[in-house]
């Protein structure tokens, strides 16, 4: 009890962020041996604001986990020869690692064009296409979720929103829209459709979209027991559930195995692209580094 009353007390002053500052006389909170966690060394464990609760479950942990590091790092101690306890070559190793790691991020950083173009991304795609298969079955669709309305109401902002949602229907079924059309549709579908998806130049996973319609793929009565099939089947409609009509247009598809469009992979493509240089660069910066210190003299190979 008189722990925890501690810990609360602790738990106050940082919450609040009143700073503690080791003294000579400062009470410890904590031992390991002969080693002591002191209220200073609690500095930055909680956030100033931080609820009293999870102030004192965060003070709790990090004193648990201080004593149980220590208590790990003394049984090691205590089992291990000082042979193998010498790391000094590891951290040496690891220092060095680090400058290096520094280095070539500094230098790709200022060095690397990241500029890629369309032609680059064109010439890699060509080249590389068998690269690009595609792993699951991809569209281009526009799609939207509407309110399932009665047809013959007296009511006028329900006629209304139907009249918008027929408007909405066949904006999407059609396989042209023109510029104002295309505003008209996203207008219309930012008022009264509660999901949508526009961006038929767009190509997107057909899984991702089944997720977002009721449908059903798989029906034997008519011969539909693949993805494939259902897409060969099924080009523009509607699908309802017990509030809403889903209208859907798949207006492009492409099937698993075949190869997958240019735009499907073009982020892909940049940045294969971009890692490539970043490659080369480094590779470029061992050859010089190698090449300078023959030319000066600087390491000998006996």
């Amino acid at each position: 009890m008189r722990m925890m009353s501690k810990i609360i007390a602790i738990a106050g002053l940082l919450a609040i962020g009143i700073a503690c500052r080791p003294k000579p006389t400062e009470t410890p909170v904590a031992r390991v041996m002969d080693e002591f966690l002191y209220v200073s060394d609690l500095e930055g464990v909680v956030a100033p604001g931080t609820l009293q609760a999870d102030s004192i479950e965060a003070i709790q942990a990090y004193i648990h986990n201080w004593i149980q590091q220590k208590l790990l790092v003394n049984k090691a101690k205590r089992n291990l020869s000082s042979q193998q306890q010498n790391f000094d070559q590891e951290i040496e190793n690891y220092r060095k690692s680090l400058i290096i790691f520094a280095y070539q991020n500094a230098l790709v950083e200022q060095a690397v064009d990241t500029i890629v173009t369309e032609s680059e991304i064109e010439k890699f795609y060509e080249d590389n296409k068998e690269q690009f298969l595609l792993r699951g079955n991809i569209v281009r669709v526009r799609f939207a979720k509407l309110e399932k309305l009665p047809a013959n109401s007296r009511d006028r902002a329900v006629r209304d929103k139907a009249a918008k949602n027929e408007t909405i229907s066949n904006l999407i079924f059609s396989d042209d829209l023109k510029g104002e059309e295309w505003t008209q549709l996203a207008e219309l579908c930012q008022e009264v459709s509660s999901n949508f998806f526009l961006n038929g130049d767009r190509w997107i996973f057909f899984s991702d979209l089944l997720k977002e319609i009721p449908v059903e793929i798989y029906d034997p009565a008519s011969r539909i027991f693949t993805q494939e099939d259902f897409l060969r089947r099924h080009r523009k409609f509607e699908v309802p559930d017990a509030d809403h009509i889903y209208v859907v247009n798949v207006l492009e598809y492409r099937t698993e195995g075949n190869p997958s469009p240019i735009e499907f992979e073009n982020e892909k493509i940049r940045n294969i692209i971009l890692n490539t240089r970043k490659v080369k660069l480094i590779e470029a910066l061992r050859s010089e580094v190698m090449a300078e210190g023959q030319e000066k003299n600087w390491f000998e190979i006996f």
